[in-house]
């Protein structure tokens, strides 16, 4: 499994590709006000793993965006990201 995580910006779409853990998520967290000052939606269908600590990201990353009174939208999830969020007890937060 690859540690990577990359990311491509297209409209006001953020895609994620690759890792989105621990190990990787580092540099797109240090850029996310950048990255994101004109996004409403985030991709996570590129994605191949997700950890708790991606996981505690995107959480994260809503609730800036509802301190903001912005709209984030969080789309192209996989079944075992979905099984992580409810195991975790988000899941109405990330779908919100």
């Amino acid at each position: 499994m690859s540690h990577a995580l990359t990311w491509d910006t297209a409209s006001s779409t953020v895609k994620l590709s690759g890792t989105l853990g621990r190990e990787s998520l580092l540099v797109f967290w240090e850029q996310r006000e950048t990255l994101l000052s004109q996004v409403e939606q985030i991709d996570v269908s590129g994605l191949d793993h997700v950890d708790s600590t991606g996981l505690a990201m995107l959480v994260r990353l809503k609730g800036e965006f509802e301190q903001q009174k912005r709209s984030l939208q969080i789309v192209g999830m996989s079944d075992n990201l979905t099984t992580l969020m409810e195991l975790y007890g988000v899941k109405s937060l990330l779908l919100s």
